[in-house]
């Protein structure tokens, strides 16, 4: 599940923040009794990816030539490398209750997350379509995000 959210979020695709559980939602009645530290650790993992995200977009929108791309290029992989980190313990952590998967849902702007996601992918877009400005540093730095990407082998 969570690395389906790691993916997603990577990607960019805001209906996946804004339902994260793979299966049926929960009722109000049974969100309020999942604990608030039972759903900690993921509404926790949940924020820290959306911040990454968030992170690689802010870097990504400096990129406007050859020079900025390479520039970049460290922060990008620094940001990624995290990223993978990210994944490795969301995918370890075991599948939560229905009732955290709402809470987790609940924890999430919908609003804001689909304005990180909109900008990261007019970013990564406009890089592509510019062949990362002719920066190989840029496109190898990205390489865990288009690894993510379905299709891909990894």
């Amino acid at each position: 599940m969570y690395r389906y959210l790691f993916t997603t979020l990577v990607l960019a695709t805001p209906l996946a923040v804004a339902d994260i559980s793979l299966g049926t939602p929960t009722t109000p009645a049974a969100a309020a009794n999942a604990s608030s530290a039972e759903a900690r650790p993921y509404v926790d993992m949940a924020q820290e990816v959306l911040n990454a995200v968030r992170e690689l977009t802010s870097v990504l929108e400096t990129v406007h030539d050859t020079a900025s791309a390479d520039a970049a290029a460290a922060q990008v992989q620094s940001i990624t490398r995290n990223m993978l980190k990210l994944q490795t313990r969301a995918e370890a952590m075991p599948r939560p209750s229905a009732a955290v998967e709402q809470v987790v849902r609940g924890s999430i702007n919908v609003q804001e997350a689909q304005q990180i996601a909109a900008s990261f992918m007019n970013s990564f877009i406009r890089i592509g379509m510019n062949n990362a400005y002719g920066s190989q540093a840029l496109l190898d730095s990205l390489g865990p995000v288009l690894n993510a990407m379905p299709g891909n082998a990894e």
